[in-house]
């Protein structure tokens, strides 16, 4: 049996779509998890605000979006990231915290 295979024969679209599916999951959850850790740190490591640091993140997360060219999930994620900090960041300024 080992002997009737030639190499390179084999038709590999499936490993390689889960390869680059595995990857791009890998990127997806590195990015909303560095751009979640920045907004923290801003927030709460440093004297700026929190819609300051909101927008600094935005503009960064876009960058890296950009750069690494994301597709709809990650702008999915980066927007629903922001509706969060924004209902939160609404609320800590109304009632106080």
């Amino acid at each position: 049996m080992a002997a009737e295979h030639t190499r390179g024969d084999m038709d590999i679209t499936m490993q390689k779509r889960t390869f680059e599916g595995v990857m791009g999951a890998g990127v997806l959850a590195t990015l909303i998890t560095g751009v979640t850790i920045l907004f923290l740190t801003l927030v709460f490591a440093t004297d700026v605000a929190w819609f300051p640091s909101l927008v600094v993140t935005l503009i960064a997360g876009g960058a890296a979006g950009a750069a690494l060219k994301r597709g709809a999930a990650y702008w999915a994620s980066l927007v629903a990231l922001t509706g969060i900090a924004l209902i939160g960041g609404v609320l800590v300024t109304a009632f106080g915290a």
